[in-house]
């Protein structure tokens, strides 16, 4: 009992003080690494960024509570006028740095209860400096305290409204309004749009060039890019017009401007109120830091007076960073260029070149640039980090302590975070993407939204339904006719997509590996690479994060083929021999199943899809050998997958493509906003189609109008004139038999007068 009495001892005296150094040391951890989520899904920095958030709000919540409820028991009476004096600074700690909001995607949805906690939170520490600080004649620490409090309170309100504003319900319902003002195109927006005739885009011209294109990015993260009422959306073609270099690092910012919305304070920092709290609260903080340095101090403990310098210094140094962070952001030129403000106001601060002198000096005080030396604009760059994972491969390599690694598995699964753990798991399977890699898939993306422009049949062009419903059968059609294949492979493809990433990954592993390497090794295209990059991509992608997959998620499928490949090299292959080697012997084992038994597997549920993957490489290796067309195979083959990779970013959900935003980002994420760039001019299309279907579209120029509206006047008197008019009375309808009769008498009268004029 002595350990324990000295441990509640010692708790009842410094516990407070430990609670508030831990809730400072929570926000310094969330200030330094926040950004870290942009570049990473995994590693230590995540799991400390997510203990810190956790314990931000834990420790002020109990700290606050603490003091609240305390009776003069914990610390003394003159001690708590001080330690009261720490209510506001937890208020601000609540509130969080401007760079984090949110850190998963359903916090945005629980703004709600963020603010009933407000109220809460507010109510107490505002009692505590009542009590212990108002009504005990604390001399300058009033004063100080309120200037304090309502700066709190004002930051953690900016966090309540920024975790609303990242909701996308809430994107949703004023993304229209939104819209119409940062699309305003001013004389700031004039000088960007003429980047699109610059060969290499800078970070800073890409990262201008994606706020003027922010709008259908935000639109496409809600609802649809396509705005059929907008006139603005004719400026997301520069896009296609650009190298794929600078097309691709756009729309990477674009995404990095999503990120800042959805889990920053972006959405309220960067408005009139957001730069007014901005430029008082230095001033606010430097006030009450002089208010306390005059402040007598007798009878205070030296370390609450360390730890009450410690805050005061922090606050105004944070309230410092983001005054220069906000003016020097290019969220700020967005915010100029978007609002009516006087035309020589803002010719004098955006077309004259001021804005961006001042932008340079800013962000070379930013604390980044001053100790990292890290480019501001350049931190918001996609990192070109994919998941690779190989089947073949994962069933030969040495899988030293295995019963760690299940043991750790199963307590992942009981514990309800497998998703994590194996995200964890994987994370040796990242790789960075090669560059002539990526040039190769970009190149080729372009090539698809612009093939009706330049595809000699309309057949042989892509259409938006092409790309969102297919996932390679529109590649094979346009194969070359060299390379007809002797079974119809179209029932390749009318599987679920990732049952059907399962067999063109088993089928392509086995034929890069057993088709003829001098072939394939003379070809200077470097598809090989490009093609084990997607295959493997995508693969992943099943493997881990299948969240990120349109379709059924056949997580059971993918473990039992897998288990059914291992008992296959268990079986016939050599653990000792290298991984390398191993698939390449495996590939082969497979091979010559499917070559000596063509029915191999197919009655069996757990070898069906290598069965398939098998067939699969055998005609192709049929074709490989039959033709000496290796340069074209590899081409249909790459196109097979890229078509696979736009079929799987297109059908993604919206909300997948935003939670793994603040995971490091995807591939398919940035293939789906190019997509979305494409969407407005309806590719695919004849350009007769597509004009028809602009001008019923197209918003009317006001001459246009005015004409129309002539003519519907002048219609509209012509049928008032006409009803004006007397009008016959309607002619009764005469039955037949009177009518013959009439018919009869009219012809005797015509025979009378001709004989009477014949006499």
């Amino acid at each position: 009992m002595g350990a324990l009495s000295r441990a509640a001892h010692f708790w009842n005296e410094w516990g407070l003080r430990v609670v508030v150094l831990s809730s400072f040391s929570a926000n310094a951890i969330l200030f330094l690494f926040a950004g870290v989520r942009r570049h990473r899904a995994s590693g230590w920095r995540i799991l400390l960024l997510w203990l810190a958030y956790q314990l931000a709000d834990l420790t002020a919540t109990y700290a606050l509570g603490n003091l609240s409820l305390s009776r003069g028991t914990v610390v003394l009476t003159r001690e708590h006028e001080l330690v009261a004096f720490w209510a506001p600074f937890l208020l601000l700690h609540l509130g969080g740095p401007d760079n984090i909001s949110a850190y998963a995607l359903e916090d945005n949805k629980l703004s709600l209860r963020q603010g009933f906690h407000l109220v809460a939170q507010v109510a107490g520490a505002s009692y505590v400096l009542y009590k212990h600080v108002y009504l005990r004649n604390s001399g300058t620490l009033i004063p100080a305290s309120f200037i304090m409090l309502p700066l709190a309170v004002t930051k953690y309100i900016e966090r309540v409204c920024a975790l609303r504003r990242g909701d996308l319900r809430d994107i949703r319902s004023s993304s229209k309004r939104q819209q119409q003002e940062l699309s305003a195109q001013g004389c700031g927006w004039t000088q960007v749009g003429c980047l699109r005739t610059v060969g290499k885009l800078g970070n800073d011209k890409a990262l201008m060039l994606a706020h003027k294109m922010f709008h259908l990015c935000k639109r496409a993260m809600v609802d649809s890019s396509v705005d059929l009422e907008s006139t603005s959306d004719h400026g997301s073609s520069e896009i296609f017009e650009m190298p794929w270099t600078s097309m691709s690092k756009v729309v990477e910012m674009e995404l990095s401007l999503m990120y800042d919305i959805l889990y920053t304070k972006a959405s309220v920092v960067y408005t009139w109120g957001g730069y007014l709290i901005r430029f008082i609260s230095p001033l606010a903080t430097t006030i009450a830091t002089l208010l306390f340095w005059i402040y007598p101090k007798d009878g205070q403990r030296r370390g609450d007076v360390i730890i009450t310098y410690i805050l005061l210094v922090a606050a105004f140094l944070l309230d410092l960073t983001w005054l220069v962070r906000a003016l020097g952001s290019t969220w700020t030129f967005a915010f100029l260029n978007a609002r009516p403000c006087p035309a020589r106001l803002q010719h004098a601060l955006l077309c004259t070149g001021r804005w961006r002198r001042l932008h340079r000096v800013l962000v070379s005080l930013d604390p980044c640039h001053l100790v990292l030396g890290i480019e501001p604009s350049g931190y918001r760059l996609w990192p070109s980090t994919i998941g690779r994972y190989n089947m073949l491969h994962e069933c030969t390599r040495d899988r030293g302590g295995r019963w760690v690694t299940d043991l750790c598995t199963t307590l992942a699964t009981t514990i309800g975070l497998e998703d994590t753990w194996n995200e964890f798991q994987h994370s040796r399977c990242l790789f960075e993407l090669p560059k002539h890699v990526k040039e190769l898939v970009f190149e080729r993306i372009k090539q698809r939204f612009l093939s009706s422009k330049s595809a000699h049949d309309d057949r042989d062009a892509y259409s938006m339904k092409d790309i969102t419903t297919l996932w390679g059968d529109k590649a094979f059609k346009r194969r070359p006719s060299e390379l007809q294949m002797e079974v119809d492979f179209e029932v390749k493809f009318g599987r679920e997509f990732q049952e059907d990433i399962l067999v063109w990954h088993i089928g392509t592993c086995i034929f890069l590996s057993c088709a003829d390497q001098q072939l394939i090794n003379k070809e200077e295209t470097g598809m090989k690479p490009a093609i084990e990059a997607l295959s493997e991509y995508l693969m992943f992608l099943v493997a881990v994060r299948r969240h990120m997959l349109p379709g059924l998620a056949l997580r059971s499928l993918f473990e039992v083929t897998l288990q059914a490949l291992g008992e296959i090299w268990v079986k016939h292959g050599k653990s000792s021999i290298s991984s390398a080697a191993g698939k390449e012997k495996l590939a082969e084992v497979l091979r010559k199943k499917k070559n000596s038994d063509k029915d191999w597997g197919l009655a069996h549920a757990k070898s069906r899809l290598l069965a398939d993957g098998a067939e699969l490489a055998f005609q192709l290796l049929n074709v490989s050998s039959s033709h000496n067309n290796m340069s074209k195979l590899l081409e249909l083959i790459f196109d097979v997958w890229v078509d696979k990779l736009l079929f799987a970013g297109t059908r993604c959900t919206r909300e997948s493509h935003a939670k793994q935003l603040s995971r490091g980002g995807e591939l398919t994420t940035i293939v789906w906003i190019i997509a979305e760039h494409a969407g407005p001019f309806r590719i695919g299309e004849t350009s007769d189609e597509a004009r028809d279907k602009t001008i019923s579209y197209a918003p009317k120029e006001p001459q246009e109008k005015k004409k129309e509206a002539e003519e519907n006047k002048r219609k509209e008197e012509e049928r008032k004139k006409k009803q004006q008019e007397p009008t016959e009375p309607p002619e009764v309808p005469v039955p037949i038999e009177a009518e013959s009769k009439r018919e009869e008498t009219r012809s005797r009268r015509s025979n009378f007068a001709t004989l009477y004029s014949a006499r």
